[in-house]
């Protein structure tokens, strides 16, 4: 039966079959390796590369941060999380050198129009060097990337000395990472608890389903972060984190005290030469 429908089928002798665009480009001339021009490219190259990476790691930890506690909430099934959880979860897999589990999280995360999940992907292939997906990938957010001169309200000193005001993300994040080292950025306990757990998570859950090359969570995976959330909440609402208005001794009031007067002072007694 099937033989008789495929001998049937009308086959079409020139098919629109997409093909690999490759740009007609001309190889460059092969230059010596002495050539001056060569390094100062491969130095502004790493130098983007490497400030790349450090903003994507200071937005990672600023979004897992300030993000968690709600952007976990959600989930539109057992192991599958809203986008705005996708973005923290890939932002947590980031931080423990899970690139390829974080990509796969960012690019859910912005296909269902996380701005930032697309940054987190133009910020990521930008420090491996990728610079045609990092262009692509800044083209679908519209998060700021370049300095705004209209952004602030500068004194008429500043437009004297001619200094220019640059509230853009980039500068934001370089400037966030300068002020703080990793060891004095602050540290949350939902922080240390889904940084704790979900790495876990994601590794039980590629055992789980071997066939799939998803980095999927484990089951009960909604549930645990669930509880993750409560725990770390109870830990500021508890009688132990804070006391009541009122609660709290007074301390006694100031008696107050006469001051004795002092007796007069005597007059030394003068002698005779």
């Amino acid at each position: 039966m099937i033989d008789e429908l495929l001998n049937r089928a009308l086959l079409l002798e020139e098919p629109c079959i997409p093909r690999d665009v490759v740009p007609d480009v001309a190889p460059p001339a092969p230059l010596d390796a002495d050539t001056p021009c060569l390094v100062p490219a491969a130095r502004s190259r790493h130098e983007a590369s490497h400030a790349a990476a450090h903003n994507l790691q200071t937005l990672c930890e600023t979004v897992v941060t300030h993000t968690a506690a709600t952007s976990l909430q959600e989930f539109v099934t057992e192991q599958l999380p809203e986008p705005s959880g996708a973005r923290v979860l890939g932002c947590i897999l980031q931080l423990t050198d899970a690139e390829d589990s974080a990509r796969f999280w960012w690019q859910y995360a912005a296909g269902a129009g996380d701005d930032a999940a697309s940054y987190c992907l133009y910020l990521h292939h930008l420090s491996l060097g990728e610079t045609d997906a990092a262009a692509w990938w800044r083209k679908q957010t519209r998060i700021d990337t370049q300095p705004d001169p209209e952004t602030g309200s500068p004194r008429d000193s500043e437009q004297a000395s001619g200094l220019e005001w640059d509230s853009s993300t980039p500068t934001v994040l370089r400037v966030l990472g300068q002020l703080l080292t990793r060891v004095d950025r602050p540290r949350s306990e939902v922080f240390d608890a889904v940084m704790d757990y979900v790495p876990g998570a994601v590794a039980i859950g590629y055992l789980a389903n071997p066939d799939f090359e998803i980095p999927l969570p484990g089951p009960d995976f909604a549930d645990h972060i669930g509880i993750i959330l409560a725990a770390t909440s109870a830990l500021h609402t508890g009688p132990f984190r804070s006391k009541p208005p009122g609660t709290s001794p007074k301390l006694p009031g100031r008696q107050e005290h006469t001051r004795a007067e002092a007796p007069p002072a005597e007059q030394p007694a003068r002698g005779h030469r």
